[in-house]
């Protein structure tokens, strides 16, 4: 094997690569690898954890000869790090002694490897599922959904974002237990019956990572029992679904609003900020009471200091009040794309339901939040 690129052409493909490289615990040394494929004046580089698997390809003009080897991924990504990126980088395979020699200006590498066979396969299985959908729909989906997944150690259906689909309509949902994303969108191409999965957290930000906000080509998300697979943008990747029984979510989505409150987004998201400085680090709660065309913000922690802001709002109903965790609402705040957002209250009160105040975003996506009261 031995090829020439120059460095900015790879450099994007091998950082996104070598990132799933040497991730999963409690594995043999081999993940810790990339494997690197030259055929046909394409470059191949893939890694994978078990979990997750991603394959990057990229065009070559300057190939001598062709092969294949797995290195230490940690070790390519280390060497290339200081170098000009408009530098042309060679690569050649030493067989007699098993190295790969990389040149550079005056800068020599040699760096062991091992044999392509040993590199790991991702289990594959039949598709049973597939949705076509576009890449800006996508990325919005999970970009706006991704923040509210549950850490690890949380139940395993929370661990993950749900995509649920039926007929045309493409439902979303990620929580970690005291707040909820749900997002909603069309798709061009039916399924003709309701389909659900969960991916996992990290195959889901690796898919955003790999998709373009700014295309509205299409991508075919492909499932199987225990997997999703996609292709664009040179790259594939393959992830392990969660496979577990997920509630019916759609229960705590609030159907009796006794009262819908416009509040400007970025000003009540600095008016937060401010107060809650103050909070109790138990709970980061603020409570908000809605009365006489104002919302009162106030924020006490352990050593009864407190702090307190006004917000003039107009809103002449009955006084509301419930106390909120300011960090999820920051965040909430945070992500939305507009100058306002609905404070939903319902008559059960044990939450609020967040929803922007415009129908959907360019992408064509629905998208509310729910963020549960907490007790101060």
């Amino acid at each position: 094997m031995k090829f020439s690129i120059i460095l900015s052409e790879l450099s994007k493909q091998l950082q996104e690569v070598s990132s799933i490289a040497g991730i999963s615990p409690g594995k043999d040394d081999i993940t810790q690898n990339i494997y690197i494929s030259v055929k046909d004046n394409l470059l191949e580089l893939k890694a994978t954890d078990y979990n997750i698997e991603l394959i990057a390809k990229i065009p070559l003009t300057d190939v001598s000869s062709e092969g294949a080897i797995i290195m230490n991924a940690s070790k390519l990504r280390e060497a290339l790090k200081n170098i000009d990126p408009r530098t042309s980088v060679s690569f050649e395979l030493d067989e007699s002694n098993q190295k790969l020699i990389l040149s550079a200006d005056s800068t020599t590498f040699e760096i062991r490897t091992r044999s392509a066979d040993d590199f790991p396969k991702f289990e594959t299985e039949d598709i049973v599922q597939s949705i076509v959908l576009k890449q800006n729909q996508l990325k919005s989906l999970l970009d706006k959904s991704l923040f509210c997944v549950a850490p690890e150690d949380f139940r395993d259906y929370l661990k993950g974002v749900r995509f649920e689909v039926n007929g045309t309509t493409l439902s979303v949902f990620t929580s970690d237990g005291h707040r909820m994303a749900i997002l909603e969108t069309q798709i061009e191409s039916p399924v003709n019956e309701f389909f659900g999965a969960i991916l996992t957290k990290r195959g889901a930000s690796q898919l955003s990572k790999i998709i373009s906000a700014n295309s509205d080509a299409e991508i075919v998300l492909s499932f199987t029992k225990n997997s999703m697979t996609t292709s664009c943008n040179g790259y594939s990747l393959s992830s392990k679904l969660i496979v577990c029984a997920y509630p019916n979510v759609r229960a705590l989505i609030p159907r009796d609003v006794i009262a819908s409150i416009k509040i400007p987004r970025q000003e009540l998201c600095s008016y937060i900020k401010r107060v809650s400085v103050l909070s109790s680090k138990r709970v980061n709660g603020v409570t908000f009471t809605f009365n006489n065309n104002a919302v009162d913000l106030h924020c006490e922690n352990s050593e009864h200091e407190v702090a307190t802001a006004k917000m003039q709002l107009p809103y002449q109903g009955e006084q509301l009040e419930i106390s909120l965790n300011s960090t999820y609402v920051v965040e909430i705040l945070n992500i939305i794309d507009c100058n306002n957002v609905n404070f939903c209250f319902s008559s059960i009160m044990s939450g609020i339901l967040i929803d922007p105040d415009l129908d959907v975003d360019d992408a064509g996506i629905k998208y509310r939040y729910i963020v549960s009261k907490v007790v101060i």
